[in-house]
């Protein structure tokens, strides 16, 4: 199942979209609203995709100007496809900086950080 997390949208909270993550992953493991773990309100979104990886899909996709739901896929796809592995590693690092900086907050707010 793929799934592409709207700007400024929850996550995960379409039940059809739960109900699939809890059968592939268990409950245990999903962090979305209304289950097990919640996800925090307003959460920082830290994950190298969110970071990263939809801003440059989206600066690529969108250069070919895809014009429907088919092509967007392929787009998606094929740029997904270039990506070299030495940008998925510098992506990665860079996340780990980011979470290496949250530490001294001991999960507070990190505004001063982000600015």
């Amino acid at each position: 199942m793929s799934q592409f997390m709207q700007d400024g949208a929850t996550s995960h909270t379409a039940n059809p979209v739960k109900t699939s993550l809890i059968q592939t992953f268990g409950e245990g493991r999903i962090v979305s609203r209304h289950c097990r773990y919640p996800w925090p309100p307003r959460s920082p979104e830290l994950t190298p995709a969110d970071f990263w990886l939809w801003g440059y899909l989206k600066s690529r996709v969108y250069l070919s100007g895809p014009s429907s739901l088919p092509e967007l896929k392929d787009a998606i796809r094929r740029e997904v496809s270039f990506i070299h592995p030495d940008m998925l590693h510098s992506a990665v690092a860079g996340f780990v900086t980011r979470l290496e900086c949250l530490l001294p907050c001991g999960g507070g707010h990190v505004e001063h950080i982000l600015g």
